[in-house]
């Protein structure tokens, strides 16, 4: 069964509990077993949601297959025939659920309170080991954990190696920013086999069609021109991307493409996103994404 990685799960269930930062939403779950006791045990929002549990091998796709053990994965139907079912969170199999998810959402919450700490890598490299360890159980202990010398320790020596206070911050919103592009992309598309290419931000400067010679004779495309330098192309669709484009002049911009997992730029059919575009989306401006 294929399916798609919430926010939550991916930026902080998946470091903490398997010790791994993903790079792509997309994941198998396999061998899956629907798990009665744990869908009853969940509260009157989740069940409301048609959120349901299941035990699966967890299998990430990209840059290659990884299996990334077998898990407890609360999940729900999608109800957009082009929406991979979401992955709410994962939780060991066999575990006190309430406990494990009430760790993970004071994570998450302090994730999104601005706490300059809770990243993927940080989560990974420091508060994983402890809960392998068993010093990281609960809520508490995270709580704990996060005003106690030892983790501050670990937080100066990741910052010895530049991992620094703004560093941190720029990181955090950089992937929440990109994550929030691929959900708009996969929320019209089926990405059969494939993997979004999200580009940093820059100002789109200007827009027009222009013709260039092919071989097979003379080609329009969507141009836009970037604050970076880049200039890129779209061939289909002119009319609407040309209208979109430019209605975002002079805005932040991240432009996306497809490409075919495993794929490489010396590939004949790859796109790369120096070059091409499939979609614009705005970006808020530098100074609100620096102050978030």
């Amino acid at each position: 069964m294929k399916a798609h990685l919430t926010t939550h799960a991916i930026l902080d269930t998946i470091p903490l509990r398997i010790g791994d930062v993903l790079l792509d939403r997309k994941v198998l779950l396999e061998n899956l077993v629907y798990d009665e006791t744990g869908t009853d045990q969940q509260n009157r929002r989740e069940l409301n949601d048609k959120r349901y549990h299941v035990i699966a091998n967890l299998v990430s796709l990209y840059p290659s297959r990884k299996d990334l053990g077998r898990w407890r994965l609360v999940i729900k139907e999608s109800q957009d025939p082009q929406k991979l079912p979401p992955v709410f969170t994962v939780l060991p199999a066999e575990s006190d659920i309430r406990t494990e998810a009430n760790l993970t959402k004071a994570l998450s919450d302090a994730r999104q309170s601005g706490d300059s700490r809770i990243t993927p890598e940080f989560i990974r490299d420091v508060l994983h080991p402890l809960y392998k360890a068993g010093q990281l159980r609960n809520q508490q202990d995270l709580s704990d954990l996060l005003n106690k010398g030892q983790v501050e320790g670990l937080v100066s020596a990741l910052e010895e190696a530049n991992e620094t206070h703004k560093a941190l911050l720029a990181r955090i919103s950089e992937l929440e920013d990109k994550e929030a592009v691929q959900d708009q992309e996969m929320s019209k598309v089926n990405y059969e086999n494939q993997v979004i290419d999200v580009t940093e931000r820059a100002i789109l400067e200007d827009a027009e069609v222009v013709t260039i010679q092919r071989q097979k004779g003379p080609t329009k495309y969507t141009e836009i021109r970037l604050s970076n330098g880049l200039k890129l192309l779209k061939k289909w669709d002119i009319p609407r991307t040309l209208a979109k484009a430019t209605g975002l002049k002079g805005k932040y911009v991240r432009t996306t493409v497809w490409n075919k997992i495993g794929s490489k730029p010396t590939d004949r059919d790859y796109w790369k996103p120096t070059e091409w575009f499939e979609d614009i989306y705005e970006i808020k401006d530098s100074a609100t994404e620096e102050s978030r």
